[in-house]
């Protein structure tokens, strides 16, 4: 009886222990959604977006998790294709409404890969940030995106 109430203790110590380090690991991806579009990662942290034609502003949208309110900061992205995008960046506070909201002129996209940039300086009440890459009219597009970053 000693014996097996001794296996069954090193049996749940080696269980424990191989869950909590399957536990101590998580594999964090970033979340970028389609906004009439749909995204989908073709290479390692590159991704591409195709847009629906259906309306304006059709791309790709990324919450960031941390900010800092009131602060200085830029959304940086590196892109890649054929028609024209605009970078948006939409501040809210902790109830959802909108408080401001920052935008580049329109880029027009290359087949060569090129970082852009859109600076802003946050509300003191901002909560949240949606930054995004969209279409400034009806366009049935494809483009890619890596190098994402709020900074």
């Amino acid at each position: 009886m000693k014996r097996w109430l001794t296996t069954l203790v090193v049996v749940l110590f080696i269980v424990l222990i191989a869950d909590s380090n399957v536990l101590a690991y998580e594999e964090s991806k970033t979340k970028y959604f389609g906004v009439g579009a749909t995204v989908e990662e073709i290479e390692q942290a590159t991704f591409q977006v195709k847009t629906m034609g259906e309306k304006s502003e059709e791309g790709f949208i990324y919450t960031p998790v941390q900010i800092k309110k009131g602060k200085d900061m830029t959304f940086k992205v590196t892109l890649q294709g054929d028609g024209t995008v605009f970078l948006k960046l939409v501040e809210t506070d902790s109830k959802g409404r909108f408080i401001n909201e920052h935008t580049t002129p329109m880029i027009l996209l290359t087949s060569d890969w090129k970082a852009y940039k859109l600076p802003a300086t946050l509300n003191e009440k901002t909560a949240q940030i949606d930054t995004l890459v969209i279409t400034g009219g009806k366009q049935q597009m494809n483009f890619m995106f890596r190098d994402v970053a709020v900074e």
